[in-house]
C-alpha cells in the first residue's frame, strides 16, 4: 500500500488534474465505479486503478491496481463523497476526419460544466462526431464529470484553423439569435450544427462557413438560453426530423 503523497505514482496521477500534464503524458482520471466499468465497457484504455485502503466495492481487473491510504486517496479525488475508486486512462487518438452522419462543431465552448452536459447529450441524442475549436479541455475531471460517461461513447476532435477544410461538402448549421425558428426548419439528410462561445456565440470564420442559421423561439423576458440547454434542444429537434 501506498501511504505517501510524494510517491512517484501519486504525484504522476494527482498532475492529470492540469491540462499540460494530460497533454505530456496523454492520460487523463476518471472517477467512481459507474465511470469506469462504463468506460471498460466501452473500449477505453485503462491505465491503472486506484483503490483506497477502506474501500470494499466492485474490483476491476484491468490496468496495474494500486491500493494507497485514506489520506493519499483524498489528495486524487476531486469528489465531495469519493467512492474510493478512480482510473487513470489513456486519451484515444484520432485522426482528423470528416464527419460520416450528422455532428456537432463545438466552437469556443470555454466552460467544462457545459461542455461536458453537451457531450452527454450528443451521446444520448446519437451523435457521435464532435469537433471541438478553442474549447476547454473535453479531459479536464469538471467536464468527465459532467459528461457521465458521454466522453467514452463520442468521437472527439480537436482542431485548429487549418482542420476547417474537413466540413468541405457538409452543411454547418449555425445556432443564432437571427436565424429561422428550429421548429419549422428542415434540415438536410447530413449536417453539422455550430454551438459557439457562452458569451460571444458563434466566430465570424465559422459562421461565414454556414449553410443555414436556425434559433430556439423564446419569450420576450428571456435574452438568452444556456449554451448546453440550446445545444440539447437544437440536437433532439433536428435529428427527429431526418
Amino acid at each position: 500500500m501506498i501511504t505517501s503523497r510524494n510517491n512517484e505514482l501519486v504525484k504522476r496521477a494527482n498532475s492529470l488534474k492540469e491540462k499540460k500534464y494530460r497533454a505530456l503524458y496523454g492520460e487523463y482520471i476518471v472517477e467512481g465505479r459507474k465511470q469506469i466499468r462504463e468506460a471498460i465497457g466501452s473500449g477505453q484504455e485503462i491505465v491503472e486503478i486506484f483503490y483506497s485502503a477502506e474501500y470494499r466495492g466492485e474490483r476491476f481487473a484491468c490496468g496495474r491496481e494500486i491500493e494507497v491510504s485514506e489520506s493519499v486517496f483524498a489528495k486524487l479525488s476531486e469528489e465531495v463523497a469519493p467512492q474510493g475508486v478512480l482510473a487513470v486512462l489513456k486519451i484515444p487518438y484520432r485522426q482528423i476526419s470528416a464527419p460520416e452522419n450528422s455532428a456537432l462543431l463545438l466552437d469556443g465552448i470555454s466552460d467544462p460544466g457545459n461542455l461536458g452536459t453537451i457531450i452527454r447529450t450528443a451521446n444520448a441524442a446519437g451523435i457521435t462526431d464532435l469537433y471541438l475549436r478553442n474549447c476547454a479541455d473535453p479531459y479536464a475531471p469538471k467536464c468527465v464529470r459532467s459528461a457521465m460517461s458521454g466522453t467514452f461513447f463520442v468521437n472527439l476532435f480537436p482542431i485548429q484553423e487549418e482542420d476547417l477544410a474537413v466540413f468541405d461538402g457538409v452543411s454547418l448549421i449555425c445556432a443564432d439569435m437571427s436565424g429561422e425558428d428550429v421548429f419549422s426548419f428542415q434540415p438536410p439528410p447530413r449536417f453539422c450544427l455550430v454551438i459557439g462561445n457562452e458569451a460571444n456565440g458563434v466566430s465570424e470564420k465559422v459562421r461565414k462557413m454556414c449553410s443555414y442559421t436556425v434559433r430556439i423561439p423564446m419569450r420576450s423576458t428571456c435574452e438568452s438560453l444556456n449554451a448546453a440547454v440550446s445545444a440539447g434542444i437544437l440536437m433532439y429537434q433536428m435529428i427527429q426530423k431526418q
